[in-house]
């Protein structure tokens, strides 16, 4: 899986390229993301625009970096969610769990309030 990110202070945005179905796919931003968590990044949009699939190790993902922020005081937005990972946050009824905004600057401006 690959990823971008943008700061936009204190709110980090971290666009998914792709897919996670194994640990090897999460690893590495899951290291980065609780790194910035680290530095007070602690409201966290993960804009899910080019996320194809995901399974129960991207869920496990999402939950750790939710609980984490929220320890923090801080909060994780999912945007542009769509097709198959769609499906999987319906049917696990993740979407009654997580914030979810219909674009990326819907989630930036959620913590604007």
């Amino acid at each position: 899986m690959q990823y971008d990110i943008e700061f936009d202070d204190p709110i980090i945005v971290y666009t998914l390229k792709g897919s996670i179905i194994t640990e090897l796919d999460y690893e590495l931003i899951e290291r980065e993301v609780f790194d910035n968590l680290n530095k007070n990044f602690y409201r966290i949009v993960f804009n899910l625009e080019h996320f194809t699939h995901t399974n129960s190790a991207g869920i496990a993902f999402f939950m750790r970096t939710l609980t984490k922020s929220r320890i923090l005081g801080g909060e994780l937005v999912l945007t542009n969610i769509s097709g198959n990972v769609a499906k999987i946050f319906k049917i696990s009824k993740l979407d009654e769990i997580y914030t979810i905004c219909h674009n990326q600057m819907e989630g930036i401006n959620h913590f604007k309030k």
